[in-house]
């Protein structure tokens, strides 16, 4: 699984997502594909997706939208028997941010990276950068990382 940052909206970034996969005969195909971008006027982008044991996917990525939205943590999934193409489990937070960056260069989010625990296979970490009141008041570039974990229903 992979994802990349799209223009989903006019001027509103999403998050587009490919599922490939390998054939019995070493060939790889696109499964499916879809874009995660609800209409709320809010940009997600910097993600990382991965994939469990079961085929249920999670989807993370960096979230603000210049309003009232600052720079913070969200998630989407899908479960291997959802419709193809979709992410219907609804959207988590993992952290809402509270400042902003004051840095001319306007980015965070570099590292972020959806993993699944080798251990079971079941749990997603997740890390990925964010801001807070606080570090905006310590730092131009005051930017913060967190780790989450999850698991998806049914694995």
């Amino acid at each position: 699984m992979t994802t990349q940052s799209v223009e989903a909206a006019t001027g509103v970034a999403g998050q587009r997502w490919y599922e490939l996969r390998r054939s019995a005969t070493g060939g790889y195909s696109l499964h499916q594909q879809g874009t995660y971008a609800p209409a709320d006027g809010v940009h997600r982008w910097m993600g990382s997706i991965a994939q469990d044991r079961m085929g249920n996917a999670a989807l993370g990525y960096s979230v603000v939208n210049g309003v009232d939205v600052y720079p913070g943590i969200r998630y989407t999934g899908r479960l291997a028997g959802d419709p193809l193409g979709q992410m219907p489990l609804g959207e988590g937070t993992v952290v809402i941010g509270s400042g902003v960056q004051t840095t001319t260069n306007s980015r965070w989010g570099d590292y972020t990276s959806m993993n699944v625990d080798p251990v079971d296979d079941c749990t997603f970490w997740y890390v990925n950068e964010y801001y807070t009141a606080a570090g905006q008041a310590s730092s131009a570039a005051g930017w913060q990382t967190r780790i989450a974990s999850f698991r998806l229903p049914g694995c």
